[in-house]
């Protein structure tokens, strides 16, 4: 599958054909590679594009009234073909549409375009959503980057939030999401040896927080500002040097799903011809690597 790779002084990063995805976001200056590669024995992904539904469909796909559309976790789109539009040195825009394969999985036509921009702290990345089709389109958008990251072998690593009122944790069970949890607002979540064992982690009311990753050492060493999602999931897998951060539209499955699309949480409808857009800052202070 064709790359794309953009640069600037203190960046080099790869993105895929396939999916849009990243596949590596390199600090030159000091040699380190800030994406998770890749693994077959913890997770097989680096940043994938969460499209038109997030997380788990207990029933393996929705339904419309009595039509049923069979999707795997996290939708299809992180599967397609991406084209370019426009290419610089510090800049890509790529593009996918509906095929007759996702029509078959998602009757709706929709195009998606995403723009990665190389700053000089990190990468911003929009997300522009079209509704191609004469009736509403029913979706939810999510992003899923992992980051390599030592918790595992350092432990003492925490999630601090800023700006907005966030609130949970929201633990998973079974890849399914129960809100019935007793929650308070967060400012500062530990990433403990254990946190994931029950799976992701979710955080609600977040659009437009800054979401910092801070060290043992006190340092932040990563930092996620978010826009228009409401949600934003932990994850990692216990004994990997890896962590998800992943802002959100939607969630996986409640444990008692109906399975009509209507009803899933955090799907919207966007009118005919209508426009959707998110935009996430990765940002990585120059001091935080060290």
């Amino acid at each position: 599958m064709q790359t794309w790779t953009l640069e600037n002084q203190r960046w080099r990063m790869t993105v895929s054909a396939e999916g849009a995805e990243i596949r590596q976001l390199t600090e030159k200056t000091v040699g380190r590679e800030w994406l998770w590669k890749p693994d077959g024995e913890v997770w097989k992904s680096s940043a994938p594009l969460l499209f038109p539904v997030i997380g788990r469909l207990i029933h393996n796909g929705l339904w419309d009234d009595d039509n049923f559309y069979p999707l795997p976790a996290h939708g299809f789109l992180r599967h397609q073909p991406f084209t370019a539009q426009q290419h610089c040195a510090a800049m890509l825009r790529v593009i996918s549409r509906a095929t007759k394969q996702t029509l078959r999985s998602w009757p709706f036509l929709f195009s998606m375009q995403v723009t990665y921009q190389l700053l000089e702290t990190g990468v911003r990345i929009h997300w522009r959503l079209t509704n191609e089709d004469t009736k509403p389109l029913c979706f939810s958008l999510g992003y899923h980057p992992g980051f390599a990251l030592p918790l595992a072998t350092e432990p003492g690593w925490c999630v601090t939030f800023e700006k907005g009122c966030v609130t949970g944790p929201f633990y998973t069970r079974d890849r399914t999401l129960s809100l019935a949890q007793n929650v308070t607002e967060v400012r500062q979540f530990a990433l403990t040896a254990d946190v994931f064992r029950g799976g992701a982690v979710y955080f609600a009311e977040c659009a437009g927080s800054l979401v910092n990753v801070v060290s043992p050492a006190g340092k932040t060493v990563l930092q996620c500002q978010l826009t228009n999602q409401p949600w934003l999931a932990l994850w990692g897998v216990p004994g990997a040097d890896l962590l998800c951060i992943e802002p959100l539209s939607g969630t996986t499955d409640a444990p008692n799903a109906s399975g009509q699309q209507r009803d899933k949480r955090g799907m919207q409808w966007l009118a005919a011809g209508g426009v959707y857009q998110q935009q996430l800052d990765m940002t990585f202070p120059a001091d935080g690597a060290q």
